[in-house]
Parts: structure tokens; sequence; C-alpha cells
């Protein structure tokens, strides 16, 4: 039984590999961080324009803000990133009529692009519908920021008043934080693989994507901090805009992960598909 286990397991690797290599998920990586790279800021744009005038938003902003520094984001560079992001989509509302629409096309672009790479990564050809894909651009870019803000805001107000009650160190507090950012982080990959393709996808699935894409980007994360910190060449090169590059190589490896993580969830649909599928 072990042994069949274990090639189980091998025959599973091995095919991920396979299609890695034959499929050239690297190159597909780097497209969807050019991307991102462009589309970003009308994407946040939008969302900040759209959802400005509701009386909670500054405070689900800012958890959303901490959420992504501290676990999406590279130590440093993503701060600046971050901050001159929000300050850049906060002149969305000078734009006229035609630039809003040009931004709304650049963020559109982003979606379909994620959308086709999930298709493509899950083997489905049949696209949705212009109705049904709406409605999930929509879901996706509004209620996700306030759904991840919201449960990380009360989770760590939570979690941090009730740790207090038992006076545990301080190094106890962080460690349990970081485990529940993990999660929320391991959720919210989980809830892309499960929605994003055009495919019944089983929940399972899902959740073992989004476990290996977390877990990858919190060890990348520590590893990226500790490169820059020992080798800092960038920012000896580029000085003030070391953060440009630094953000385009963490976005680049940051698919890379979110692909792989996509890629088991595919894999394990491929052998045991949802009923429905």
């Amino acid at each position: 039984m072990a042994r069949r286990r274990n090639h189980s397991r091998g025959t599973l690797i091995s095919e991920m590999v396979g299609r890695f290599r034959e499929e050239r998920f690297p190159q597909i990586a780097a497209s969807l961080a050019y991307t991102t790279l462009l589309s970003l800021v009308p994407l946040v744009g939008l969302i900040v324009g759209v959802l400005s005038d509701l009386p909670f938003f500054p405070l689900i902003l800012d958890q959303v803000n901490t959420f992504l520094v501290s676990n999406l984001l590279p130590d440093k560079a993503g701060v600046v990133i971050a901050k001159y992001t929000l300050m850049f989509s906060h002149k969305v509302d000078r734009l006229t009529w035609i630039g809003i629409m040009v931004l709304a096309g650049t963020a559109l672009v982003l979606m379909l692009t994620i959308e086709r790479t999930f298709n493509h990564v899950w083997q489905v050809d049949v696209s949705r519908s212009p109705g049904h894909r709406l409605r999930l651009y929509l879901v996706i870019a509004l209620l996700g920021p306030l759904v991840l803000g919201a449960v990380f805001g009360v989770t760590s107000y939570v979690v941090t008043a009730s740790l207090g009650l038992f006076n545990e160190s301080q190094w106890v507090r962080n460690v349990l934080l970081k485990i529940l950012s993990a999660v929320l982080l391991g959720g919210f990959f989980a809830f892309l693989y499960y929605a994003v393709p055009n495919v019944r996808v089983r929940l399972g699935h899902a959740l073992w994507g989004g476990a290996f894409a977390a877990l990858a980007i919190t060890v990348m994360q520590r590893g990226f901090e500790f490169y820059l910190a020992k080798v800092p060449s960038y920012t000896l090169i580029y000085g003030a805009f070391a953060a440009v590059p630094i953000f385009l190589m963490w976005l680049y490896l940051s698919w890379l992960v979110v692909l792989i993580g996509g890629l088991l969830a595919a894999t394990l649909h491929r052998r045991n598909p949802a009923q429905g599928a």
C-alpha cells in the first residue's frame, strides 16, 4: 500500500513537471507579471473609485494594505509599491470618461488574461458567456477586497485580544498571526482555483492548490528578503528606483507559484474530476 502511494505521488509530480516544461509555464508567468504591472494601478483605481463612498471602506482598505504588504509583497519594496499604487489610484476621479474607459479596459485585460490562463492550466476550451464573465470579475474585484479586509481585520483583532488573556510572549503572537495570514492567503488562492476556471473544480483540490501556493509564497517572501539583505545589488545599481525591478521580479516569481499551485489542483482534478465537470 505504501509503495502504491509513493508511486502515485511520483506519477503526480512527474505529470506536473512534464506539463510545466512542455507548456512553458515560466513564459506564461512572465507574461502575467508584465500584464499585472501595467494593469495594477488601473485595477486598484477602479476598485477604490467604486467603493470609496462606503463609510467603512478606509478601514477595509487599510487592512487589505497591511495584509498584502505583510504576505504578498517583498519587504521595503512592497511598502513603496503599495504606497504609490494607492496614491496614483486616488487620482482616478480626476480623469475624463474616456480616461476611465481606458483604465477599465486595461483592468479588464488583466482579468481576461488570468481567466484564459487558468482555463489553459485546467485544459478547458469553452469560454464563459459575457454576462457570466462580468459577474465573476465584479465579485473578485469588488467583493474580494472587502471580504479579505474584513476577515483579516476581525480575526486579527480577535486573536490579538484573546492572546492577551494568557500573557504570551510577543513571538507567540507573531507566529499565530502569521499562521492566520497564511490560512487567509491559502483560502484566497483556493477561491481563485475554485471559481476562475470554467469547469467544476472539487473544493478539496482547490484547497490543496491554495495551501501549496500560500506556503510557497510565505517561504519565498522570507528567502527574497534574505537575498535582498545579503546581496543588495539592485539597490546599489538602481538606487531610488530599485523598487521597480524588485517588484517586477517578485511579480514573476509570485505568478510562477500561483501557476504551480493551479497546476497541482488541475492535475488532481484530471485524475478525479468533480461530477458534472
